[in-house]
Order: structure tokens, then sequence, then C-alpha cells
């Protein structure tokens, strides 16, 4: 009878603590691995983004080559270019800039060169350097009239005057093209990067500082207290923002 009573309490024991020591190593490995999984695929959409970046710029360059003309701007692209009825894409005024600035909202192509940068990638589309979109400029949104990022967001277009301009430091004047969260104008809330996403692209295309080179960060993307980049003559910093806000922008 003993035996027995002593053969049921040992049954009933409990895990052990060498027991639960292993199941807590097999729980760490797991979580461990699903964070892995989850920085790879991260990284491998930074990466992804990066070139997109590097195709857009090709894109513009080679289309400037065979057109003698930019893309949004040209006011021959009906004629010139194919399919660009099909797409909507509208002739710029020709004057041989894109007519908005950096951080402007996008816009339905139109006459006296309205929506150029919504043009930039129109044109580019119609002459078959992009792909990816579908091209209506009547629904102004990434992955239809301009390209979207595997990251969130897409990308735009816009003339930076030198000076420092919509939170991006000073810099040299010229086309850039900008990762941002939405297709209206730049605001504080309208990034769709982290900190950490916004300087590794700086640091692969360029010297991995907000303010100067040519990648620049944006100081007006905020969470409600920490802002993306802080500038700075000798360069600037990312800061630690771990939410999807900041916006930057590339020299063409």
């Amino acid at each position: 009878m003993n035996t027995t009573l002593q053969t049921m309490r040992k049954d009933e024991q409990g895990f052990t603590l060498v027991e639960l020591a292993v199941v807590m190593i097999i729980i760490g490995l797991l979580i461990g691995g699903i964070l892995k999984g989850q920085e790879l695929i991260t990284n491998a959409r930074v990466t992804s983004t990066i070139a997109q970046m590097e195709s857009i710029t090709a894109a513009y360059q080679d289309f400037r080559g065979q057109f003698n003309a930019l893309p949004g701007d040209m006011n021959t692209a009906a004629a010139r270019i194919g399919n660009c009825g099909a797409l909507a894409c509208a002739d710029g005024d020709g004057d041989g800039v894109i007519d908005q600035a950096i951080g402007a909202a996008m816009a339905a192509p139109a006459a006296a060169g309205v929506g150029e940068n919504t043009g930039f990638f129109l044109h580019l589309l119609g002459a078959n350097y992009l792909s990816g979109y579908t091209g209506n400029s009547g629904t102004i949104s990434f992955g239809t009239s301009a390209p979207a990022t595997p990251l969130g967001g897409g990308f735009s277009v816009g003339v930076h005057p030198g000076a420092a301009t919509a939170g991006f430091a000073a810099g040299r004047q010229g086309l850039y093209l900008t990762v941002q969260g939405v297709v209206g104008a730049q605001a504080p809330a309208n990034g769709i990067l982290t900190a950490t996403q916004a300087q590794r692209i700086d640091t692969k295309l360029d010297d991995g500082l907000p303010s100067t080179g040519s990648i620049l960060g944006n100081s007006g993307n905020t969470d409600g207290t920490t802002t993306c980049a802080t500038l700075a003559a000798t360069g600037g910093t990312y800061n630690g923002v771990s939410n999807a806000l900041c916006s930057i922008a590339y020299r063409m």
C-alpha cells in the first residue's frame, strides 16, 4: 500500500528545474528564430528599395538620353511615347525642369506644369523604362501613378532649391527622388522608413549622414517625441526612432 502511494505521488510531481530549463530554451530559440526571420525579411525589403532607387535613377538618365527631355516635363510625350494616351500621361510644359519642389504633393498631370512629379513616373512607364505600377493618373497613389516600395509608401520627385526646405537640410540644387509614406505634401507623419532603415539606405548609396551628400534625411518627420534625423553642418545623425516615419531624398 505504502509503495503504491509513493509511486502515485512520484507520478504527480511537476516538472523538474532541468525540464523547465529545457522548455525555456526551446521557447527562446523559437522566439529568436521568429525575430531573426522578421529581421531578414526587413533587410531584404531595404535591399529591394535600394535597387528600386538605382533603377529609377538609371531610367531617368536613359530617358533623357533617348528623348533629350525630362520625364514628366517633356511637352511632346503624347506624340512620342506610344502608349502614353492609355496611361493618361499628359505632356509637361517643356521648360526643362520638374515644376514641383521637393516635398510637394503629387497631382494629376495637366497643362502649365501641374503634376509633373506624377508625370515623371508615367512618362518612364510609357517609355518602358519602369514597370510594376498601372499608370492611371486619375487615381494618385503608389502602385498606380508611381512605384510603391516593399517597405510601404512609394516614390516621388521634386526640385531641391539649395537652401534647407521641407525638413531637408541645405544641399545641392537639382532633382531628388524621395521615399515617402503618402502622395500628399511632406509633413511630420508622412514618412515610411524607420531611422535605422533610412540610415542603411544612406550608408549603402552615400555617406550615412542625413545632412550631407546625395541622400538627405528629413528632420521634420517625428513621432511627437523624437525626430527621424538631427541635421547639422557636420553631417547630423539619424535618431533611434523605431516608428516607420522617416523619409529621405536622393539626388538623381
